[in-house]
């Protein structure tokens, strides 16, 4: 036990390391790709938003996920609680102000990706 306590977690470290690095290098297959492993582009349902992403954060939202995309900042956020029941899945996107473009505030577009019918 007292091998373990010493040597157990430096050996998990490198086990874990060839996978921590192969992760880096995963994408996802590419659109229409016939293979077991690549399954078929489905019809989503993007509901615009009127509200801001600051106004979704104070409405109890909370970032799930970030991450740039297009010069944009790509946030996934979520709801819970009793008052979430359609809308609770949240996709915007952050503009940052662009000098070249006039662009002097930040801007955000929201969807909802699960809106009742």
């Amino acid at each position: 036990m007292r091998w373990f306590r010493k040597y157990g977690l430096a050996w998990f470290v490198c086990l874990m390391a060839p996978v921590g690095a192969g992760a880096a290098d995963l994408a996802l297959p590419a659109s229409g790709i016939k293979a077991p492993y690549s399954p078929l582009a489905v019809p989503t349902r993007m509901v615009p938003l009127v509200d801001s992403l600051e106004t979704l954060l104070n409405q109890h939202y909370h970032v799930i996920t970030a991450h740039q995309a297009g010069g944009e900042e790509v946030l996934v956020l979520s709801r819970e609680g009793k008052n979430a029941t359609a809308g609770s899945t949240v996709l915007c996107a952050l503009t940052m102000p662009d000098p070249e473009t006039d662009q002097n505030v930040v801007t955000s577009r929201c969807w909802s990706l699960n809106y009742p019918n």
